[in-house]
């Protein structure tokens, strides 16, 4: 079985795109490895255009790694990388923070070790979400299972701070500093830039916190309204 139909306008489009690099006194200057990322991104492309919702995400169950290495013959690794190279070189447009709001819908939360885990189906998914926790100062926990992304749940929420409009931000961050001091920590425990770090530190309570955030966190923030059902479950 194929998961992907090509419609005759597609293949037309395609092998024009293609003999522009062959037939223009070019030929046979393309590499191999070109060739098949080129044909690849053809693949990946329609794949994805069959498979996206109408609210604009990807259902990456029906474009996962194993059914596209079972439509092209190769390793679930070699998928993921040329997803990588292609993404580099020919960027597909998706708003990973609505796919992110979906996942954590069934990501699981371990309230013994205070970390949540979700599975990152797509590596550019993933990328694109470490990037951002990173940028916004936090960390995630390298797993050997590439897939899985694991952060403490205090970085988590210092995330979808983050997400929010800057008012939002300042209404969020002066409830969290009153939360602080009703619990007795010391005025320098809170720092605006390190939410989650000074939530670890301090020792607050993650589901006192979502309480008390809950109904400043905006509507449009889909990331953070998903984890407060998740700490709440």
């Amino acid at each position: 079985m194929m998961y992907v139909n090509f419609t005759d306008e597609d293949k037309i489009r395609f092998f024009d795109e293609l003999s522009l690099l062959f037939y223009k006194q070019n030929f046979g200057l393309l590499s191999k490895s070109e060739v098949e990322l080129m044909m690849f991104r053809f693949y990946l492309e329609k794949m994805i255009a069959d498979n996206t919702r109408e609210d604009g995400t990807i259902d990456y169950s029906k474009c996962s790694d194993y059914k596209i290495s079972k439509d092209l013959g190769i390793t679930q690794q070699k998928v993921r990388n040329l997803k990588i190279k292609n993404q580099l070189t020919h960027p597909i447009e998706f708003d990973w923070k609505k796919a992110l709001a979906n996942l954590t819908e069934n990501a699981r939360y371990d309230k013994i070790t205070q970390k949540i885990t979700l599975n990152i189906p797509d590596p550019n998914l993933y990328l694109e979400i470490q990037n951002f926790i990173e940028d916004s100062g936090a960390y995630i926990e390298k797993q050997l299972n590439s897939k899985v992304l694991q952060l403490r749940v205090e970085y988590y929420i210092d995330l979808i701070v983050a997400l929010e409009p800057d008012e939002k931000r300042k209404s969020i961050k002066k409830s969290l500093k009153k939360l602080f001091k009703d619990k007795g920590k010391d005025d320098d425990a809170f720092q605006d830039k390190e939410i989650g770090k000074s939530l670890l530190n301090a020792a607050i309570n993650v589901t006192e916190v979502a309480a008390n955030i809950s109904s400043i966190i905006s509507p449009e923030n889909m990331v953070g309204n998903a984890l407060l059902k998740l700490l709440t479950k």
